[in-house]
């Protein structure tokens, strides 16, 4: 019995993350969404559909999970959660927001689907990735195709310009963008060789194809950091290339066609719109503190830093918790990393950059918001903030310190 109860409560959990990845798949082919200017908008019926289709799996997950025991710590990630969760659900008493549900049901949910399963299984979470890798890459390359043999543009694109950003399954490129990263630290840490340069190649590729400046300026940083670590490692080997790569840049800069120029300055044109969206009103909103610190704005406001307007939207008490857990989790990441067995490396690194790029990402991004992403960041922080992870053979997939240490 305990066997078969096992075998549905992964069901469940595979289930609820399968479907947040798949469902809006929908995109693309069929020219469906609100945030293009040339696509239809989404129906009613296909926003509320997630929701319909992800209940199911929340009552039985949240049902089993009142029967799971946990640490005391997991309880203390747990109900901060909850009370974010309801906090933000009770704003929509005074503002009818779709926003509110967005951050409210995505996060409980999430909890309750790792919180109702014993574990996961680490094999599984790897056929996942490579399943996400195939999927992510295969999306994209189909989209430059056709893009080339019969000029079809992804969402966000316009005719005749080169502004056209391919978003991957997600038609999405900012969502998009973190699912790459998601997928790039699980690459370089899995394969070696030749295969993990053209997989890890093929990522940065359609990260550039985003055209997100979130996503390429947080793939320059952990590209100077890792840089950092080949200094001190190998610092002659590193001071050549560094040289080597200053002399191609000027000879680039130099010898660079009247042509490219024009893109790069078509393409930073029309990222203007884009560039000052992401601008926050810091005098406006520092102004009117009284009317927003304890328990945030009467209305929601939009504002495309998440940071920055979750403290607006929400007050200063819920935005204390939300960064507290945030923080929490990205800690967990870093010790799950830190003491994972061999085997259990790349899953955790993949976890651990997406983790750190969703931080990052909601500094000019409202990522706590945008589905799947949003799912995503909580399952996989609390697989490991909890302990849910295990090899093949039952064991967990993370040391203790005292077993860390003499390995």
């Amino acid at each position: 019995m305990n066997g078969v109860q096992k075998i549905t409560e992964s069901r469940v959990f595979w289930l609820g993350l399968i479907l947040c990845t798949l469902y809006q798949s929908y995109r693309y082919p069929l020219q469906i969404n609100t945030a293009s200017a040339t696509y239809s908008n989404t129906p009613p019926a296909l926003t509320v559909g997630k929701y319909i289709l992800a209940f199911p799996l929340f009552v039985v997950a949240a049902v089993r999970s009142l029967r799971k025991p946990g640490l005391p710590g997991h309880w203390t990630l747990a109900l901060g959660t909850v009370f974010l969760s309801i906090f933000s659900l009770s704003k929509i008493l005074g503002d009818m927001q779709v926003k509110y549900v967005d951050l409210s049901f995505w996060t409980l949910f999430s909890l309750v689907l790792v919180w109702g399963v014993d574990a996961v299984g680490l094999p599984a979470i790897d056929r996942y990735l490579r399943y996400l890798l195939i999927y992510a890459v295969s999306s994209t390359l189909i989209q430059v195709v056709l893009f080339i043999a019969i000029g079809r543009l992804p969402a966000l694109a316009f005719e005749g310009t080169y502004f056209i950003r391919f978003g991957g399954f997600l038609d999405d490129p900012n969502g998009f963008a973190a699912v790459l990263f998601l997928l790039m630290g699980w690459s370089y840490a899995r394969f070696r060789g030749r295969p993990r340069f053209y997989i890890v190649a093929s990522i940065v590729l359609c990260l550039l194809l985003t055209q997100s400046w979130t996503g390429l300026l947080f793939l320059l940083l952990i590209s100077f950091l890792w840089g950092l670590g080949g200094i001190s490692k190998r610092p002659v080997l590193a001071i050549t290339v560094l040289c080597a790569s200053a002399l191609i840049l000027v000879f680039v800069l130099h010898t660079i066609s009247r042509p490219t120029r024009d893109i790069v300055e078509e393409m930073l044109s029309s990222k203007q719109e884009s560039i000052e969206g992401h601008l926050f009103p810091l005098q406006k909103v520092a102004s009117s503190w009284s009317e927003w610190a304890v328990e945030g704005n009467t209305i929601y406001t939009t504002y495309e830093s998440w940071w920055a307007g979750a403290l607006i939207n929400f007050g200063v008490l819920w935005y204390c918790a939300w960064f507290s857990l945030v923080a929490a989790l990205i800690i967990s990441l870093r010790r799950g990393l830190s003491r994972c067995v061999c085997e259990a490396k790349p899953v955790y690194s993949g976890f651990f950059l997406f983790g750190c790029y969703f931080a990052f990402g909601s500094i000019s991004l409202p990522y706590p918001i945008i589905f799947p992403i949003n799912v995503f960041f909580f399952v996989f922080s609390f697989l490991v903030a909890f302990g849910k992870i295990r090899l093949e053979d039952g064991s967990p997939a993370v040391l203790t310190p005292g077993m860390a240490a003499r390995q």
